[in-house]
């Protein structure tokens, strides 16, 4: 299923669709600390994506139909500027993984 997002889209599969249910997918931003060993190396931002029960109200963009999906602006900004098609697949550790979504002013 593809579902429009500004200028950009997202795509999940059925198995991920079905996975999610009534629940919200949150897709949202960290930083984690680069593989520099010294302190000047940059903090990396890299996109996440849980399913939770409600929508947070910290997030700034929700989609409620066909599927609720919550994200952060920065996230929205990125698909929609970029005209980004980014799939979401689940992968085996029971985790999601992102693909083609690659965030504008990452440092």
């Amino acid at each position: 299923m593809k579902i429009q997002v500004g200028n950009g889209s997202i795509e999940i599969g059925d198995k991920e669709f079905k996975l999610i249910g009534k629940r919200v997918l949150s897709i949202s931003v960290t930083t984690i600390q680069g593989p520099c060993t010294d302190e000047m190396c940059p903090l990396i931002k890299k996109p996440v994506c849980t399913i939770i029960d409600h929508f947070t109200p910290n997030n700034d963009y929700r989609i409620e139909n066909p599927l609720q999906i919550e994200m952060q602006q920065e996230i929205y900004n990125s698909i929609n500027k970029e005209r980004q098609a980014v799939k979401i697949k689940y992968k085996i550790g029971g985790k999601f993984e992102i693909k083609g979504l690659s965030l504008i002013g990452a440092a």
